[in-house]
């Protein structure tokens, strides 16, 4: 087991690689558990990103369930094994990825896409038999900074009725990715609004708060009780942010103009929030939200720096 120290001070002791790295299907780090009977094919990923363990202990719990769905089947995916393999203590803020961000990739993925090689899109190609048809998909994230749990459902209304079916979080988000390259969750058919598909992926705090792994369990669990065991999860009152722009970084000196909170809300149109460059940034309404502002590692040209939102339900 790996322990690391979470932002409360306290240990926490993740599953070792060599564990979630084993396979019941044959290929390294995927879980299947099927009925007998047909049914909806439940996918749940976790450690796209080497650095989001909550959702690999999540992910984990899960697989030691050794679930039995009703019908159907559960996929259970730990995707960046690479970059959580170099995970201790001491780099637990420096394992992201090996190569490149993982969620970035899946519109390359494909063999046609052509032949660009690097640690995320190999391992992007080998599990991409296993997420590529679910019916459902669930894909477990953590954030940089502090903030409550997040749910991204991209575009299509498919995904929020998937979001509100199970409850969680509270803070649903319709956007529509990044200019640097397609998410899991965009590609189809989980993209697709007319096809049946559905997925989302939930933010569930800040890496190594305490809340973050309260967070991943209790999506974990309302998704299994809802869809393998037909249960009827209790609903949190749930807020729908739109993303109105997704702001992207077009020099090497884009500055914020202050430490702006994730989700925070600025309540006067045309506040300076930032400058890239020559250029101002400014909220684009009146109580404009900020998703996810980019820390200043991650704050580079053509990658996303901030999303401006509206609340729409």
């Amino acid at each position: 087991m790996t322990t690391i120290t979470l932002d409360d001070g306290s240990p926490r002791t993740l599953p070792r690689h060599e564990e979630i790295a084993g396979s019941n299907c044959g290929t390294p780090g995927v879980w299947h558990f099927a009925a007998p009977q047909p049914g909806p094919r439940i996918v749940l990923t976790a450690l796209v990103h080497g650095n989001e363990v909550c959702g690999a202990e999540a992910a984990w719990w899960a697989v030691q369930q050794a679930p039995r769905p009703r019908a159907g089947s559960l996929t259970v995916v730990f995707c960046n094994l690479a970059a959580y393999e170099r995970l201790d203590d001491g780099t637990k803020g420096d394992c992201r990825l090996v190569d490149e961000d993982m969620n970035r990739v899946w519109g390359r993925v494909d063999p046609q896409a052509g032949p660009s090689d690097t640690t995320e899109l190999r391992r992007a190609r080998e599990i991409l038999p296993h997420v590529a048809e679910a019916d459902v998909l669930l894909d477990l994230h953590s954030m940089t900074e502090a903030a409550p749990a997040l749910g991204l459902v991209g575009r299509a209304p498919k995904n929020l009725d998937f979001a509100r079916r199970l409850g969680f979080p509270g803070l649903l988000v319709q956007d529509a990715g990044h200019a640097a390259g397609l998410r899991l969750i965009d590609r189809p058919p989980y993209g697709d609004p007319t096809a049946a598909a559905q997925a989302m992926l939930v933010e569930c705090g800040a890496h190594f708060s305490p809340a973050a792994f309260e967070a991943a369990h209790a999506v974990v669990g309302r998704l299994l009780a809802s869809f393998l065991h037909g249960e009827n999860a209790v609903s949190e009152p749930q807020t729908v942010i739109e993303v109105t722009e997704a702001v992207t970084i077009r020099s090497d000196d884009f500055e914020f103009t202050q430490d702006w909170p994730n989700m925070g809300c600025v309540t006067e149109a045309g506040t300076l929030v930032a400058r890239d460059g020559g250029v101002e940034v400014r909220t684009p309404g009146d109580n404009t939200f900020l998703i996810m502002p980019a820390s200043a590692r991650f704050r580079r040209p053509g990658l996303t720096a901030v999303r401006f939102g509206r609340r729409v339900a």
